[in-house]
C-alpha cells in the first residue's frame, strides 16, 4: 500500500512540474480560495457570500440557514434556531456530508460528526459558506455521500472589512453578545479578532445552551505572490440534551415538554487551528500547503431510568447517571496545486491525517458499578491523494474528470477489557477507496449552461456504526460494509441581465449497501444504520432568484424527490426522515438602508420507521424579516412562525410502538441591534 501511495504522491508532483514546462497564457494573480480547489461549477450548490451572511446572521445555528437550500432540511434539541441543530442533504444525514474549513477537514473521523453548536455565530467568520448537494470527491479526506459544505473563512487582507459590536435578544430569554475588529491591512498584515457569548433557554424544557467562542486569524502579506495566515477557532458551550422525544399527549399537556430530563447535560471544548500557505510559484501555477490541527474535549450526561422507561417501557429503578466522556485529537497536513493554461487547468493534491479519541466512563458517574468503566481509544489514520483536469477543448463545451485515490484505516485500545483491543487489519478495519467523477458543461447560448455530470465515491462505515451505538467494543461488529454511492445529476442554468437566475437539476443517485437508518438509538444517543439490499434517491430540484424591479426581490426554490430502498426485513420500503417536497421563498424589499420581506419555508410529511406506519406531518413557517441602517447602526428584527403553527422537526417510535415527536417553537422572536465602528 506505502508502495501505491509513494506512485500516486510522485505522479501528482511529475504533473505539476511537466504543467511547468508547458507554453503558458498569463492570468490575474486574483485570490485563489484554497477551499474552492475540489468544486466543480456543474455541482448542484449555493453559495452564501459575506453579503448574505451580513443579513441573514442572528446567530442562528448555521442548520437553519442551510434548510432554505433545495433538499435540505434541518432538525433540533431545543425547538429554536439556537444550540444543537442537524441537516440532512437529500435525506441523508450530516455523518455523510463532507464539511471543510480553508480545505481542512471539520469532521471528526470516528463517526463524522460535523457539529457547529461548539461554535456559536460561526458565520459571523466567513467570507462565504458554499453548500453542495450530491456525491463528490474531496482532497481533505473522505468523500461526501451526501454533499459538502465549504467553509471559507474571512480574508483578512480585504480593506473593507468592518469591525463591529454586536447585541441581540429574542424569546426564550435568547440573548447574544458579538465584537468583531477586523484591522485595516498594515504594512502587510492582517488581523480578525472575534469573542461571542450566546445563551438560550430554548423552546423545550432544559433545552439550554450556553455557548462562547474566540476567533483569531491572523497573517502577513509578502506580496503579490506570498501570503500566510494562521487560523484559530475556539468554542465552549453547555447544553441541555434534547434528543428523546414526547408523545402527543405529553405535547398536549405541556407543549414544551422534553422527553431528556434536567440532569442529562453535555459540556464541551473544540479547537480548530490551521496555518496556510499560499505561492504563486509562477503566473500560472498556485501551490499551497497547509497543517491543521483540531481537539475536542468534554463529555455528556445519560440517565438509564429515563431511557429504559421512555423508549423501551422498562420502568425498573436503575439508578445510574451515566458521565460519557470523550476527548480526541486531530493533526494533519495538506498540499493542493493548480496550474493555468489557456484551456486546460490542472488541480491536484494530498492530504494526512491521524485521529485519536478517548472514550471513557469512570467514577464521575453516579452509581455505576466499577465492573461497567471503560477507557479506550480508537485511531484512524487517513491519506488521500487526488487530481482533476478541466479541458476546453472548444470555446462552448468544457469537460472536467476527477479521481481521488484514499486509505483508511482504524485501531483499538482498550485499556480496561484488553482482550478487546484490535489493529486494522485483524478485523478488516482497513480500506483501500478509489472515488472518480466526470462533468460535461455546455452553453449553447450567451447566459444559459447545460451540464452532466456522474460522481461514484466509497465511504467506510462510523465507529458507532460498527460497535453497534455502543461506546466500546463488545468483540462483535454490528456492520462493516462499506457504501458506495453513485450519482447521476443533468441540469439547466439561465440568468438574464444580473436580474434573472434559474437552475433545473435532475439527479439519480443509486447506491450498494447504504448505511440507512433502521430508527434505533444506541446508548450513546446516535441513531442506528443498517446496510441495505438495494437504494435509490431521485428528483428535481429548482432554484429561482428573481429581481422583480430595482429593489424587489423574489428567491424561490425546492425539490421533489423518490426515495426508496430494499431491506431483508422489511421488503422495499421508503427511506425514513426523507421528504418528498421541500419548498422555499423569500420575497423582500431591499434598498442601501432598509430591508424588509417574508419569507417561508415548507417541507412535507416524512416517514419515522421502516415499515412506513408512523408518520412526521408536514412542516411549514411563515416568517418575517426586516432591517434598517442609521449612520453607524443597523437595527434588524425577526419573527418566526408568524402563524404559530405547530410544527414537530422531526420523530422516532420507541420499543412499544409509540409515536414521540420533538416539537419547534411556537411565534417568536429576535431583535437586534449592530454598532459599526
Amino acid at each position: 500500500m506505502n508502495k501505491f501511495i509513494y506512485t500516486l504522491f510522485f505522479t501528482f508532483i511529475c504533473a505539476i512540474s511537466f504543467a511547468q514546462e508547458l507554453d503558458t497564457t498569463m492570468i490575474s494573480l486574483d485570490e485563489v480560495v484554497v477551499s474552492s480547489f475540489y468544486q466543480s461549477s456543474s455541482t448542484s450548490s449555493q453559495v452564501v457570500n459575506s453579503q448574505k451572511i451580513d443579513k441573514i446572521n442572528f446567530g442562528q445555528e448555521p442548520s437553519n440557514v442551510f434548510s432554505k437550500m433545495p433538499s435540505i432540511i434541518s432538525l433540533n434539541d431545543n425547538g429554536t434556531e439556537y444550540g444543537y441543530g442537524y441537516y440532512r442533504i437529500r435525506g441523508l444525514d450530516q455523518t455523510r456530508i463532507n464539511v471543510s474549513l480553508d480545505g481542512c477537514p471539520w469532521n471528526e473521523a470516528e463517526d463524522y460528526g460535523s457539529y457547529f453548536a461548539n461554535s456559536p455565530d460561526l458565520m459571523s467568520s466567513m467570507k462565504t459558506i458554499r453548500v453542495e448537494r450530491g456525491s463528490g470527491s474531496s482532497y481533505n479526506g473522505i468523500a461526501g455521500v451526501a454533499g459538502g459544505i465549504m467553509l471559507e473563512s474571512v480574508n483578512i487582507f480585504d480593506p473593507n472589512n468592518e469591525s463591529y459590536a454586536y447585541l441581540s435578544y429574542g424569546s426564550f430569554n435568547l440573548h447574544k453578545a458579538t465584537g468583531v475588529y477586523n484591522m485595516k491591512p498594515q504594512n502587510g498584515w492582517g488581523l480578525h479578532v472575534k469573542a461571542t457569548h450566546q445563551y438560550t433557554d430554548g423552546f423545550r424544557d432544559y433545552g439550554f445552551n450556553n455557548s462562547q467562542a474566540i476567533t483569531i486569524k491572523t497573517g502577513y502579506k509578502f506580496n503579490d505572490r506570498h501570503t500566510i495566515d494562521f487560523l484559530s477557532m475556539n468554542g465552549y458551550h453547555r447544553n441541555g440534551q434534547g434528543w428523546i422525544g414526547n408523545t402527543i399527549e405529553e405535547l398536549e399537556q405541556n407543549p414544551r415538554a422534553n422527553g431528556n430530563i434536567e440532569s442529562e447535560t453535555d459540556n464541551w471544548f473544540m479547537s480548530m487551528n490551521r496555518l496556510q500557505y499560499k505561492m504563486w510559484a509562477t503566473d500560472n501555477f498556485l501551490i499551497s500547503p497547509s497543517v491543521y490541527f483540531q481537539f475536542q474535549d468534554g463529555s455528556y450526561m445519560f440517565d438509564l431510568d429515563n431511557y429504559m422507561k421512555r423508549m423501551c417501557g422498562d420502568n425498573t429503578s436503575y439508578n445510574m447517571l451515566y458521565d460519557y466522556g470523550l476527548r480526541h485529537r486531530m493533526l494533519g497536513a495538506n498540499i493542493v496545486g493548480k496550474y493555468y493554461l489557456s484551456d486546460i487547468t490542472i488541480t491536484a493534491g494530498v492530504n494526512g491525517y491521524k485521529f485519536s479519541r478517548d472514550h471513557f466512563l469512570d467514577s464521575k458517574s453516579q452509581n455505576i458499578p466499577i465492573e461497567e468503566y471503560y477507557s479506550n481509544r480508537g485511531i484512524k489514520s487517513d491519506i488521500s491523494t487526488f487530481a482533476m483536469l478541466q479541458y476546453s477543448p472548444v470555446e462552448k463545451i468544457t469537460l472536467s474528470g476527477n479521481i481521488q485515490y484514499r486509505y483508511a484505516a482504524f485501531d483499538y485500545h482498550d485499556y480496561v477489557n484488553t482482550n478487546n483491543s484490535f489493529y486494522r487489519n485483524d478485523n478488516d478495519t482497513e480500506w483501500n477507496f478509489c472515488n472518480f467523477g466526470f462533468n460535461v458543461e455546455y452553453v449553447p447560448i450567451n447566459l444559459t449552461k447545460l451540464y452532466a455530470k456522474f460522481n461514484r465515491v466509497n465511504r467506510e462505515p462510523t465507529r458507532s456504526d460498527m460497535f453497534g451505538g455502543n461506546e466500546n467494543f463488545t468483540g462483535e461488529f454490528a456492520t462493516l460494509k462499506p457504501e458506495i454511492s453513485n450519482d447521476v445529476e443533468i441540469g439547466l442554468e439561465y440568468s438574464f441581465n444580473n436580474r434573472f437566475y434559474a437552475n433545473v437539476n435532475f439527479y439519480h443517485m443509486w447506491f450498494n449497501n447504504e448505511l440507512i437508518l433502521n430508527g434505533e438509538y444506541g446508548l450513546n444517543g446516535l441513531p442506528c444504520h443498517d446496510n441495505s439490499l438495494k437504494s435509490y434517491r431521485s428528483g428535481v430540484e429548482i432554484d429561482i432568484r428573481w429581481r422583480v424591479v430595482s429593489s424587489l426581490n423574489l428567491d424561490v426554490n425546492g425539490s421533489y424527490s423518490s426515495n426508496k430502498c430494499t431491506t431483508e426485513t422489511f421488503g422495499k420500503t421508503n427511506h425514513i426522515l426523507t421528504p418528498a417536497v421541500t419548498a422555499n421563498a423569500d420575497l423582500y424589499w431591499e434598498n442601501e438602508d432598509f430591508n424588509i420581506g417574508f419569507d417561508t419555508n415548507f417541507r412535507s410529511k416524512m416517514y419515522a420507521d421502516m415499515a412506513n406506519e408512523y408518520t412526521i406531518p408536514y412542516l411549514w413557517t411563515l416568517n418575517f424579516h426586516g432591517s434598517y441602517n442609521y449612520k453607524d447602526f443597523e437595527f434588524g428584527v425577526r419573527v418566526n412562525n408568524l402563524t404559530n403553527k405547530v410544527n414537530y422537526s422531526t420523530g422516532v417510535v420507541n420499543d412499544m410502538g409509540k409515536m414521540m415527536y420533538f416539537r419547534n417553537a411556537g411565534t417568536n422572536f429576535v431583535a437586534s441591534v449592530k454598532y459599526i465602528f
